[in-house]
């Protein structure tokens, strides 16, 4: 009888000791996927952070060069804290009233280069003739880096507008 409680004992403690490694085991895989998730929602959090402090905006007003808008010129920035922006990827996609889009470049882009933050801008941008704005049509310029929101900027040209600033 003595051997057989003796016997019922050891049982008892292999038993105790798998569940103690089984116990360990999964706690090691929990806390390996915690870590994991945690990487993970750190990583989109920066990428967040990233793509919204990398806005282009309009800086200042829009200018045409005449009735028949040939020539639009404006000044772009990147707000405080914003992320630096190469302007030869920024896409400007034009639209004249609410037809296709088309896209159009901006002269001094490329010649900018890198955009810091607090810095301005000068672009210019040259129409074709069958996108030219003239009185009483209306436009849409969308500014599109290629990190970021894109800029939205719709107007539309009085009936007596002859050229200058675009209200």
């Amino acid at each position: 009888m003595k051997k057989e409680l003796a016997f019922s004992g050891l049982e008892a403690a292999i038993v105790l000791i798998a569940f103690v490694v089984v116990a360990a085991v999964f706690s090691y895989v929990m806390l390996g996927a915690g870590f994991f998730a945690t990487q993970k929602s750190q990583e989109v959090t920066y990428s967040g952070i990233k793509q919204s402090t990398s806005n282009i905006v309009l800086d200042g007003q829009l200018y045409g060069d005449a009735s028949d808008i040939t020539t639009l010129t404006l000044y772009l920035s990147i707000p405080e804290g914003g992320q630096p922006q190469k302007l030869s990827d920024v896409d400007f996609l034009w639209t004249l009233n609410g037809g296709a889009v088309t896209i159009v470049t901006g002269t001094d882009a490329n010649s900018v280069g890198l955009l810091q933050p607090g810095d301005r801008a000068k672009i210019t941008i040259a129409l074709a003739a069958a996108n030219r704005p003239g009185p009483g049509s209306s436009f849409t310029l969308e500014i599109k880096p290629k990190v970021g929101a894109s800029s939205l900027i719709s107007k539309s040209l009085g009936s007596g507008y002859a050229g200058g600033v675009i209200v």
